[in-house]
């Protein structure tokens, strides 16, 4: 164990994907399909054997700069690990080939949730838990790596936040020891929790009515926000709007970190957390606004006194409302029935801009966080204070809910850096031939690491049909939207590598 802590950081994940690679040998063996099951068990022995090669060759390096090492091996795990992960994929799935593989898998471990196979049925089992145990990990990682590595250095979302808040706060990363013992210790926090809370949704689905295998791969898919199923989620599933609740319950965790603890107290002081208030504001507010929609739809054609039909729709906007703030995508049941009872077309603009906000910060969401969101917004209500009292001193707030006025400021430019980052992989995609509003969709997709977003435009969640080049530009995409534009310029700032 201790020859193994002087490996560096991506060595030890890849020894972790050689190991994860296990668990689908184990599966395949077990429905005795043996070419799946050696395949898996062949790469991760092969991995893990280069991997210790390479960790005690590097063994004895010792990284200069403690944030720079760990921002770099985060980036290269992103750009390396699909590499490794997709391997068995590449040699099992006739056609796939190593670049589709690295898409599938790079979709998988930053949470998006994208696939190339427009149906289900086109993979195995073995492989669906392959995709879900990946993004399952890729949750893990980023939560890790929020806590550990960029709260310490004021990125991820904690950069609006007075910095006199929070013992890490003010650490700023110290040494590469330092660093690694945070890792460690935070890993051993955090796993527990988020191995029982997938547990327990699972049993819970299972009890609805969900088979196992399936139970298991929605709850990995929920509490990494990936959106990862192998029925299509739970519309394909058998625990009906019970599996459903389940779900949104868990879902929450992708709104407050503090929710992620057996600590009763602090999950209750989530409910004081601002960006559980805007998101109760935003879906209710969304629920109502595509409830008032559907009702005057259903009204042209006389539906509007069927009770149930109503009930089904608002439950249906609903949880799918929550799903894609959370950016998991999962889709309602009774997402199809609003639109059945209305007889008008899904909203999908709505989707995407609520996809853009995102969940909370330190948590597997993506898009912009609710937390800057929230700073933007009370920003702009102390510039109208400070019209009507121009010597007014603004009041920052309490305890980690303290905003400062920096924050505020980095929070819009962030929000502009999103938007320009937008705007780019649009033209990017475009250029490939993609038609505007489906790049649109795809581009939102890739930077809110929200895959089912692609078809909210109503062209499909297919990703199968994009050539190389417009993969190559939603693989870059996937990695700026689960890294977010912050860390790159920090990483890349040739101040940050003096």
């Amino acid at each position: 164990m201790a020859t193994l802590r002087q490996f560096p950081t991506l060595v030890i994940l890849v020894l972790a994907a050689s190991g994860l690679m296990m668990v689908p040998a184990l599966h395949a063996a077990r429905t005795e399909n043996w070419l799946i099951a050696r395949t898996f068990l062949y790469h991760g022995v092969f991995f893990a054997v280069m991997a210790v090669i390479v960790g005690l060759a590097l063994a004895n390096r010792r990284p200069r700069n403690a944030a720079r090492y760990h921002l770099t091996t985060l980036l290269l795990a992103y750009v390396a690990l699909p590499v490794v992960l997709g391997a068995p994929m590449a040699h099992l799935v006739r056609g796939l080939g190593m670049g589709g593989a690295y898409f599938e898998m790079l979709s998988c471990l930053t949470t998006t949730g994208a696939t190339l196979f427009p149906s289900p049925r086109f993979l195995s089992e073995t492989l669906h838990l392959w995709r879900g145990l990946v993004a399952w990990c890729g949750g893990l990682m980023i939560l890790v790596a929020a806590f550990a590595v960029l709260a310490p250095l004021n990125l991820g979302g904690f950069e609006v936040r007075d910095r006199d808040v929070g013992g890490a706060m003010r650490r700023r990363g110290g040494t590469v020891e330092e660093t690694t013992a945070r890792l460690l210790r935070v890993t051993r926090a955090i796993a527990p929790v988020y191995a029982v809370f997938t547990a327990v949704l699972a049993l819970v689905l299972i009890a609805a009515g969900d088979r196992p295998f399936v139970a298991a791969m929605h709850a990995m898919g929920t509490l990494s926000a990936s959106g990862v199923s192998s029925v299509g989620g739970p519309a394909g599933g058998r625990s009906g709007m019970i599996g459903e609740a389940a779900i949104g319950v868990f879902l929450l965790v992708a709104v407050s970190h503090r929710l992620l603890t057996f600590d009763l107290g602090r999950a209750r002081l989530a409910l004081d957390d601002p960006q559980m208030r805007l998101m109760l504001i935003s879906v209710l507010g969304v629920t109502a606004l595509l409830f008032l929609r559907s009702f005057v739809g259903a009204s042209d054609i006389d539906r509007q006194d069927n009770i149930l039909a109503a009930a089904r729709a608002v439950w249906g906007s609903l949880f799918t409302v929550l799903s894609f703030l959370t950016t998991t995508g999962y889709e309602s049941r009774d997402w199809m029935t609003m639109q059945l009872w209305s007889n008008l077309p899904a909203p999908g603009v709505i989707l995407l801009a609520v996809a853009v906000m995102g969940g909370g910060i330190a948590t597997t969401a993506g898009g912009v966080k609710l937390l800057r969101l929230f700073a933007l917004y009370r920003h702009g209500v102390r510039e109208m204070e400070v019209l009507i009292h121009p010597s007014s001193v603004w009041a920052l707030g309490h305890g980690e809910n303290r905003i400062s006025a920096r924050g505020s400021r980095v929070a819009f430019v962030f929000l502009m850096l999103f938007l320009t980052s937008i705007a780019v992989a649009m033209l990017g995609l475009t250029a490939t031939g993609i038609e505007f509003e489906r790049s649109l969709a795809l581009a939102v997709s890739g930077l809110t690491t929200t895959g089912q977003a692609a078809g909210a435009l109503g062209h499909g969640n297919d990703y199968g049909d994009l050539n190389g080049a417009a993969r190559a530009i939603l693989c870059a995409a996937m990695i700026v939207g689960r890294l977010e534009a912050l860390v790159l310029i920090a990483l890349f700032n040739p101040s940050f590598w003096r």
